[in-house]
């Protein structure tokens, strides 16, 4: 049961996560596997505001909010916990670990369970072939994940890397399943051993499977042959996944007018509820357009509903109130003290006003001025938060563009090193290439006046330049070559003003 509405059940959690924190020796902030955080090199605290527990980490270079809603395992030297990102549906877990304490003994088990019975599969699927490097080890030097198990097929002068996932580990896992993949296939060809690996197969669990087949369709053939492989531990074989039927991602797209008539309708109830800092504060349709966002560089502070009897709330997310019967005066003082706190020029950088949401505030910068990331891009044609939804998939586009002779841009930011951006970015890439063809954008309103040129889109990685992660470049260089990315560096300090370090595409494919 979540306890984020419950003042003694959440003192109680935030004691429980205090007194296991002060009971390790070195700890350690993961999420999805990835460590975040050395929580000895960094500032922390837990705090209960407005009716939720908040974990804040930051050093001089980044920083970390999540709301806590419960407890999601205990272990010898290893708490997790359910999070939710600020903004986010679904909940994630945040694990706390002591540095110098093992790996989770009943994990282990699994993990090692099922590395045997996919080996013991291979064996009979495959006779005459040998099984080399087989291993579910992590090894952080070489961004090798204990999520998969991955090893070496050899049979005289032909190789080929695999790699094997189970159903059992969390989302994230089958999420970034490729990334991870490919980093294996370009290590061990790295090893320039005798035999050179030719392809990749990867034996994933089911509901992994169309995520995996989507993104790899569209992967250099030229490059690597790949093979998709839906198997679950007691079947007796892998079902082949014919990589055809992928790879067109019918996607469904909000009409850009319902945004515009929010914004048309409510700018003097803003103004009137605000005053003079209404100038502050931008209007930003809700993705599905069922309301009206009023954010300060990113962060909502309220929201209008409803076109003919608007329903204002307001307030941060866990603590959103109605705003009744002579209550303005409370909502101009919550987004004067919002407004003085979000700033360049902020004297609390601690403060959670000015730590949530960064990437949202990049945004809403990028926004007001997308040729500081690139002058090539129009400034008249800027969407951010572009619901593009696929299936039972909502997904959100960060910033969608055009360049100034027509060519759209889809652009990702990431303010964390994140090892699964560039196939994040190939995501959004496959929904606005397949509206493209079919000339949605501009019949749903986008791009006015703007002649779109049959090209495919172009894709921007944009995050601090020291951010991008060390696997970034290896990713990207098996994409097919007809997907264009470009990585942008920018400076740490972009809230003070966005300065681009270094603005190149990706590599061609090896």
């Amino acid at each position: 049961m979540r306890t984020r509405h419950d003042p003694d059940a959440l003192r109680a959690l935030q004691s429980e996560i205090e007194a296991f924190l002060r009971s390790i020796a070195h700890p350690i902030v993961a999420e999805n596997e990835v460590e975040l955080f050395d929580l000895t090199a960094a500032s922390w605290r837990l705090s209960i505001e407005f009716g939720k527990l908040l974990f804040e980490v930051w050093n001089p270079a980044r920083s970390l909010v999540r709301r806590v809603e419960e407890i999601a395992y205990r272990d010898r030297g290893r708490l997790g916990l359910f999070v939710r990102q600020p903004g986010g549906r679904a909940s994630v877990t945040l694990e706390l670990r002591d540095l110098e304490r093992a790996a989770r003994p009943a994990r282990t088990a699994a993990r090692s369970g099922f590395r045997q019975e996919l080996l013991a599969v291979l064996q009979r699927a495959y006779p005459g072939w040998h099984f080399e490097r087989v291993s579910n080890r992590s090894d952080r030097e070489h961004s090798f994940s204990a999520w998969y198990t991955r090893g070496l097929a050899r049979r005289g002068s032909t190789a080929w890397a695999f790699l094997g996932l189970s159903e059992d580990e969390a989302p994230a896992a089958a999420d970034s399943l490729l990334a991870f993949a490919l980093i294996w296939l370009d290590w061990l060809r790295g090893q320039a051993e005798r035999a050179p690996v030719s392809g990749l197969k990867l034996f994933l669990p089911r509901r992994a499977v169309e995520l995996t087949a989507h993104r790899a369709a569209y992967l250099n053939r030229r490059a690597l042959q790949v093979e998709l492989f839906a198997w679950h531990p007691g079947e007796p074989e892998p079902a082949a996944i014919d990589l055809k039927d992928f790879g067109n991602v019918e996607t469904q797209l909000a009409p850009r007018r319902q945004g515009e008539i929010l914004v048309e309708r409510h700018r003097e109830l803003v103004r009137d509820l605000l005053g003079e800092l209404a100038e502050g504060v931008d209007m930003v349709p809700d993705a599905s357009a069922n309301f009206l966002s009023l954010r300060v560089l990113g962060l909502e502070i309220a929201r209008v509903e409803g076109l003919l009897a608007p329903r204002i709330f307001y307030g941060l997310e866990g603590s959103v109130r109605r705003l009744e019967a002579g209550e303005e005066k409370d909502l101009r003082r919550f987004a004067c003290r919002v407004l003085e706190v979000r700033a360049t020029t902020s004297k609390s950088p601690a403060h959670e006003f000015y730590r949530l949401q960064p990437e949202r505030w990049l945004e809403s910068l990028l926004v007001r001025d997308i040729t500081r990331l690139d002058p090539g891009l129009s400034p008249d044609c800027v969407y951010p938060q572009v619901p593009a939804l696929a299936g039972a998939d909502r997904g959100v586009i960060d910033i969608l563009s055009v360049s100034r002779p027509g060519r759209l841009a889809v652009i990702e930011l990431k303010l964390e090193e994140d090892i699964n951006l560039p196939l994040q970015g190939l995501d959004y890439w496959l929904r606005v290439k397949w509206l493209h063809e079919r000339g949605q954008f501009q019949e749903f309103g986008y791009f006015p006046g703007k002649t779109l040129g049959p090209a495919v889109p172009l894709v921007y990685l944009v995050s601090p330049a020291f951010r991008f992660h060390s696997t970034t470049e290896r990713v990207l260089r098996y994409l097919d070559p007809s997907i264009e990315v470009i990585e942008v560096g920018l400076n740490d300090r972009w809230r003070e003003g966005v300065k681009v370090l270094f603005r190149r595409p990706a590599r061609a494919s090896p």
